[in-house]
């Protein structure tokens, strides 16, 4: 079964730095060797990058998580951890990308190979060859990797073409399609047989085209989610003309039309002033003098209709027989290259979340005369302390202090003797925690 799906939400978390290393020298002939602790790899990044070869955001459905890998901790000698790879989902051309909390647009993706930073991968930590100076030459510490970017963001598709197709259910607009483009969408005579938007390409002589999306099927009360129309009328705010497909058997005609309009205009008022064309499907239901004078009556009551013409060119044919097809297919033709290409429908604000950032909030909790501290930053932290070295583990030290969090400690009443515990390891405060 072939589905359509125009709107997921995923989750994507960037690779964390790889961290920094305490290494030494220990080559022969170098009694002075020095820190040789290399520095952690970049995370790998995640980027959405637009695809022409896509329809639809179904397999988001399937896999809706992405995390690329972490960088590399830093080697012995100096050497550098590996960066890690970059990572790449793919999404159809037209997706509009939003923060899932704030719910602004950061991307709008409208060309092929369009790309866009969505979580960058974090930054190695430096090794203590790198953290040595001339006033610290051989330091007994090191960085830890800077976390990668975890964000959950939602995918919104917005078919890019340049002519939209709608009317009410079995109105024709499928075999239209047919004619006008060499899509094959599935055609029968019942309602909603159209449950995907499809595409087709309007060929022009001279090489390349036009693309036109056949719309399902809209009702009374779509833009509040009734039938089927609804979860498709976004896809053509960007088109720069509307096909108005109305069946000229009905028996009041105005009626279905107001209808159509109606629902465009209580979406969006882009929807509603777009350039219209009125196309009165199976004409071979009635004869020519009959056609003529529906045609007549039907254009001077959209003329008086509200003040406003909802029509701006009326056109007859009939998709059984072919009749007045090539006259509308020249007529698109001939009349797009003059009107102008949707401009984009969303702000996009900056993405400040792709990037990582650092977060130094923490949790000091007391359980009788045991101390618990928490937070990820720390514990970050103590992965790369030599708890067997006093100059390491006094670098601990010195930025949980700047942190604030022994006065945090302190406050809560801890006295010397008493023990702390970050993470597994457990500290005496007064001896190695001060």
């Amino acid at each position: 079964m072939n589905q359509f799906v125009d709107h997921v939400t995923i989750k994507v978390a960037s690779g964390d730095g790889g961290n920094g290393m305490i290494a030494w020298r220990r080559e022969k002939y170098e009694p002075m060797g020095g820190p040789a602790g290399g520095s952690g790899g970049r995370g790998g990044s995640v980027y959405l990058v637009a695809d022409k070869d896509l329809q639809t955001l179904l397999d988001f459905h399937y896999k809706n998580e992405f995390a690329a890998e972490p960088g590399a901790r830093g080697g012995p000698k100096s050497k550098h951890g590996k960066d890690a790879e970059n990572m790449e989902i793919r999404v159809p051309v037209g997706t509009l990308v939003f923060d899932a909390e704030s719910h602004q647009a950061i991307a709008d993706l409208a060309t092929d190979g369009e790309r866009v930073l969505v979580a960058a991968g974090g930054r190695g930590g430096r090794g203590n060859s790198e953290l040595a100076s001339s006033t610290h030459r051989s330091p007994y510490h090191c960085e830890p990797g800077e976390p990668g970017v975890e964000r959950v963001l939602e995918l919104e598709l917005k078919l890019l073409a340049d002519v939209g197709l709608v009317g009410l259910p079995n109105a024709g607009k499928s075999s239209l399609l047919s004619r006008l483009t060499a899509a094959k969408p599935k055609i029968a005579s019942y309602p909603f047989s159209t449950l995907i938007p499809n595409l087709g390409v309007i060929k022009k002589p001279e090489g390349g085209g036009y693309v036109i999306a056949d719309i399902p099927g809209l009702i009374e009360g779509a833009h509040e989610g009734v039938g089927l129309g609804h979860q498709f009328l976004r896809h053509i705010e960007r088109t720069r003309l509307l096909l108005h497909l109305v069946d000229i058997s009905q028996v009041d005609l105005l009626a279905d039309i107001t209808t159509i309009n109606k629902e465009l205009g209580l979406h969006s008022e882009r929807l509603q002033n777009l350039p219209q064309i009125l196309v009165l499907n199976k004409c071979d239901l009635v004869d020519e003098e009959t056609r003529k004078e529906i045609i007549k009556d039907i254009s001077a009551k959209l003329a008086k209709q509200n003040g406003k013409k909802f029509a701006d060119q009326i056109m007859a044919i009939s998709c059984a027989t072919n009749f007045g097809i090539e006259d509308l297919n020249n007529y698109l033709i001939t009349n797009l290259p003059k009107l102008e290409v949707a401009a984009p429908q969303v702000e996009i604000t900056p993405d400040l979340k792709a990037q990582a950032q650092e977060d130094d909030s923490f949790k000091v909790s007391r359980a009788k005369n045991i101390f618990y501290i928490e937070g990820k930053r720390i514990e970050r932290l103590l992965t790369v302390t030599d708890l067997r070295s006093p100059e390491s583990i006094h670098h601990f030290q010195r930025i949980i202090r700047a942190m604030g969090v022994i006065d945090e400690l302190i406050t809560l009443g801890v006295q010397p003797g008493a023990e702390v515990v970050i993470g597994e390891i457990k500290f005496t405060f007064g001896e190695n925690l001060m």
